[in-house]
């Protein structure tokens, strides 16, 4: 079975003591490989971890072997996490308030949600948004409603191509401090208006309209949710997952959730049925393709069912997972874009993966902002600062694209030649 065995092996970990491969291989499900470093490694690899959203999953199986002064870092993160928590609950409870006082239906997505199906309990989740979709003509009406409890638009992202409307924020005067934990970090709220952008994607996955129909309501973390149904939980997240992964912008995290998922339903018959029968092959074919990336960074157990999906992705995906497997994991040390080449692996068209190659080599949208976006007011020399640390981020990002050219190309050689050896 495809991802069995632990990818980041101890003798690769012990060779190079990457941060990524150092966390990853201690999260692996049935090879986990703990950490053993000295205390410049651990905090490298809690950077790692932090960026990622896995420093408390971490805490979770490997606490007992961590360092005195690792152990109490990751125990404060927990402390602060279960504020965050707190803060969470009161502002889940009081947007299914207002929406079902002014008759507007819903559905929460992805965060805690995914606790009860995806391996997690509450107090070891990290969120830093809640995500909710609104059904066509009802949009205008629960932004509204957000917007009541003081929340507003984020500048510069109204342009932005995506499956929600500009995320909605809290100007609290909150700055970054560099605590991921941070209690007082204000959480946003995003509202979606479609599950996929098969369009912009390229990728076709008919049914997931259907998703909203199927919608559920449940007890999560003590409030009670209206939630997407189990097989549709797994078919989001998993787009999700893909659509980040193909973006260069995947978190490790929402994979080992995906991962846990799948190691925990693997012999539900039942479940995999059900499946099947909602999703169709289309939609089923891009879950596989994470079902695939999950199995080989994590070593999940997967149903019968789902290794049939994975045995039947294109020959130019499985030369793809044979090449560069484990290569996004790594992107943060290693500027390359090597999931182009999965994502062409997927298309179906010439005119799709020229459109595709374009977007993703020369992109041709600024990103947002990203400072001071919490607060209310800036005076003259805090506008400044704000310019100058946005031109140096577009710098940065710049840089990064044109370093990853080189290297792109040449894995997208490496591939072709792979993908010719699979025909």
């Amino acid at each position: 079975m495809a991802g069995a065995k632990n990818c980041w092996t101890e003798s690769t970990v012990r060779r190079r003591r990457l941060p990524h491969k150092v966390v990853l291989a201690a999260l692996h499900l049935q090879d986990p490989f703990p950490p053993q470093l000295s205390d410049d490694e651990w905090r490298e690899a809690l950077e790692f971890s932090d960026r990622s959203q896995l420093t408390l999953a971490l805490r979770r199986v490997a606490r007992e072997t961590m360092p005195d002064w690792v152990r109490e870092r990751v125990d404060h993160n927990f402390a602060d996490n279960a504020e965050r928590l707190e803060t969470l609950r009161g502002l889940y409870h009081d947007l299914t308030t207002r929406f079902e006082d002014a008759g507007i239906e819903y559905a929460a997505l992805k965060g805690l949600t995914h606790c009860r199906d995806f391996g997690s309990v509450p107090e070891n989740r990290t969120q830093y948004d809640i995500d909710l979709f609104l059904p066509p003509g009802q949009m205008d009406a629960a932004r509204d409603q957000v917007c009541g409890l003081g929340f507003e638009s984020i500048e510069s992202m109204e342009s932005s191509p995506t499956d929600h409307i500009p995320a909605l924020i809290q100007k609290t005067g909150w700055e970054w401090r560099g605590n991921f934990f941070d209690p007082e970090m204000p959480l946003a709220v995003e509202l979606h208006f479609r599950f996929w952008n098969g369009e912009m994607e390229r990728l076709p996955a008919p049914g997931t309209e259907a998703f909203w129909e199927r919608r559920v309501v449940r007890d999560v973390a003590g409030l009670r949710l209206t939630t997407l149904c189990p097989a549709d939980a797994l078919g989001f997240a998993s787009l999700h997952v893909l659509k980040h992964i193909l973006h260069g912008s995947g978190r490790p995290f929402h994979l080992y959730e995906l991962a846990c998922f799948l190691d925990s339903h693997a012999g539900d018959e039942s479940f995999w049925r059900s499946w099947s029968s909602l999703h169709s092959p289309e939609l089923r074919r891009l879950e596989a393709v994470v079902f695939r990336m999950a199995a080989e960074w994590f070593g999940c157990r997967n149903s019968v069912t789902a290794e049939a999906e994975m045995d039947a992705l294109p020959a130019g995906t499985k030369a793809w997972f044979e090449e560069f497997a484990t290569a996004p994991a790594g992107r943060a040390y290693r500027p390359r874009k090597d999931e182009l080449w999965l994502h062409l692996s997927l298309v179906n068209s010439r005119r799709d993966a020229w459109s595709v190659a374009r977007r993703r080599l020369f992109p041709g949208r600024l990103p947002g902002q990203v400072d001071a976006i919490y607060l209310p007011e800036l005076g003259f020399w805090r506008r400044v600062l704000k310019q100058l640390r946005y031109v140096s981020y577009l710098a940065t990002r710049l840089r990064l694209h044109v370093w990853a050219l080189g290297p792109t190309v040449w894995s997208g050689v490496r591939w072709w030649r792979k993908r010719l050896a699979h025909q």
